[in-house]
């Protein structure tokens, strides 16, 4: 009995050093993952700044109805330099997001790594939930572009001399439609970003079993 005793203490301890090495696996793909969180990260540095230039052009264009010709024009100048600098902020999102991007599949390349099966299958998942919200973040940020490409314009317009008032209405038309699609693609963002946290949470409980 000491003997069967012995063997079965044996293979406990090689099934534990098993499920360890298995969870080190794992370990080393979350850990590299992770990273993709630091180097988001200096997004929200990026938003604030945004948002308060996005203040800055409301605040403008709310005194545009009641402004002299005179003021037009510097005014619009004053919208197409704040259009510049937020064009500015979206292409360093878009380097900052090339970067996670570029990390997560540093981590990727872990997966190979993992020897249990059920965990290889739920670092895929995170993979691809990632790929999936990289792949919105990429349209979105197009979306930014576009509509202040043709904020650009507008703002462009109110410096010339001959203002047209057909123009603005159709430039300001464009704007409306680019402001709608940009919105959808805003909650398509959030939903691929609640999507990849779900799989994360799913991926760090086994952490925790």
């Amino acid at each position: 009995m000491k003997k069967i005793a012995g063997l079965m203490m044996a293979g406990l301890v090689f099934l534990l050093a098993s499920c360890s090495n298995e969870m080190d696996e794992l370990e080393g793909f979350y850990t590299e993952f992770q990273e993709t969180l630091d180097i988001e990260a200096e997004i929200s540095d990026i938003s604030e700044e945004y948002n308060a230039l996005e203040n800055e052009r409301g605040r403008i264009q709310d005194s545009l109805p009641t402004a002299e010709r005179s003021e037009l024009t510097e005014m619009g100048e004053a919208l197409a330099d704040n259009t510049e600098e937020r064009l500015g902020l979206i292409r360093e999102e878009q380097e900052v997001m090339a970067a996670s991007e570029e990390q997560a599949a540093e981590a990727s390349e872990e997966i190979d790594d993992i020897s249990n099966a059920e965990y290889r299958q739920q670092a895929e998942a995170l993979i691809a939930a990632a790929d999936e919200r990289y792949d919105v973040h990429d349209e979105l940020m197009g979306a930014f572009e576009s509509v202040l490409g043709s904020e650009m314009n507008l703002f462009e317009h109110l410096q010339t001399e001959e203002l047209n008032q057909d123009t603005i209405d159709d430039r300001i038309n464009t704007l409306n439609e680019e402001y709608e699609a940009l919105s959808i693609l805003q909650s398509e963002f959030a939903t691929a970003t609640e999507r990849l946290n779900e799989v994360k949470d799913e991926v760090y409980s086994i952490f925790a079993e």
